[in-house]
């Protein structure tokens, strides 16, 4: 992926309740989608993102995305790389524990909207920036949550989505991984900050 590109991920939902993520380009291109595994806890909404399985298609290749506290990506069953916290931030790293990428913390306060993390290589060059869309619950939400309290209704999804703006080109197992990053910030949601 050169300078200048951009991802945007929206999360969505299935009709079963999973949860879709739609990775596009800046062209409006689709790069990546996703999808939480099926279970009973999914379909009753008892599994309303945060740690889960997804599959991820990008590329005519199939990842297993294993969202939680250390988010594991593999390709084909066998390990690509992962998404570690690290002190308020995290470090995308690939199969073999060597780090591609950090994820800096939010510069801003929590109320901010989007929640933007400076990517950096790990040399401190700036790569660009993965942005957390979040979704508000506003005053319409709760009154429709509030005549819906016994009753089935349509499940919130944990985010809006995130984008990913990149200042410098990356490639091999980090231009991988990122798409996955993407999914892993908007689905659990991740947002980190330092203090």
């Amino acid at each position: 992926m050169g300078g200048g590109t951009t991802l945007v991920a929206r999360t969505g939902r299935a009709l079963a309740n999973a949860l879709t993520v739609e990775v596009k380009d800046g062209s409006g291109a689709l790069v990546a989608s996703a999808r939480q595994k099926n279970s009973a806890g999914v379909l009753l909404g008892f599994k309303n993102g945060g740690k889960s399985r997804y599959e991820v298609t990008a590329g005519g290749l199939t990842y297993e995305l294993d969202v939680a506290g250390t988010t594991t990506v593999n390709r084909d069953g066998q390990p690509a790389g992962r998404i570690v916290p690290d002190n308020g931030a995290a470090r995308i790293e690939d199969a073999a524990g060597t780090v591609l990428a950090l994820l800096r913390p939010h510069p801003g306060p929590r109320s901010d909207d989007p929640w933007e993390h400076p990517l950096l290589a790990p040399d401190g060059t700036s790569l660009g920036s993965l942005a957390l869309l979040r979704s508000h619950i506003t005053l319409n939400d709760v009154v429709v949550e509030a005549l819906l309290w016994d009753k089935a209704g349509p499940l919130k999804v944990p985010s809006a989505g995130a984008r990913l703006a990149l200042s410098a080109g990356v490639t091999g197992p980090l231009a991988e991984l990122l798409p996955a990053t993407c999914v892993d910030a908007c689905v659990l949601p991740r947002g980190y900050f330092s203090g």
